[in-house]
């Protein structure tokens, strides 16, 4: 997955019951291709859909692969992205072109993100989701794999 540079692209599942995440944990694989920098991360996307005015809606899960790994949480409502959780500095971020593997475990309202199997923070579905498709967000400029994608009830 590609993004040109100081923009965003997130792609969501096929709209099938297999890539839904309500009540689910989501696991997936993520690594920057060439070690570029991504301006503002890349990563898994939940709870996703697109609205009839063709808005993005989603939870986004996303890290940087800078020298000083950091994660965000932001939310995509009403054709704007909203940061829920600031970057946060995590030594269980691998840098540069090493894998990491996100996790979002998801409860009712309440979801906890893992990082390498490494727990990092929760947050509540405040804008009340629910359930939507898996997803990957990119920010570019560099290339990003996605593998090895479970969802689990």
């Amino acid at each position: 997955m590609t993004s040109s540079a100081g923009k965003y692209i997130v792609r969501y599942a096929p709209e099938t019951g297999q890539y839904q995440t309500e009540n689910s944990t989501v696991r997936v694989g993520a690594r920057s291709i060439d070690g570029n920098v991504s301006s503002t991360g890349y990563g898994l996307v939940v709870h996703g859909f697109i609205t009839k005015d063709g808005s993005f809606e989603d939870y986004s899960f996303l890290i940087s692969n800078a020298d000083s790994g950091k994660y965000r949480i932001v939310l995509h409502k009403g054709g704007k992205e909203t940061t829920v959780v600031e970057p946060t500095t995590s030594t269980t971020i691998r840098t540069g072109t090493s894998p990491n593997q996100l996790e979002v475990r998801i409860r009712d309202l309440k979801m906890d993100f893992y990082i390498n199997g490494q727990f990092v923070t929760s947050i509540v579905d405040e804008a009340n989701f629910r359930k939507g498709l898996v997803g990957f967000y990119d920010s570019g400029p560099g290339e990003v794999a996605f593998d090895d994608l479970e969802i689990s009830k």
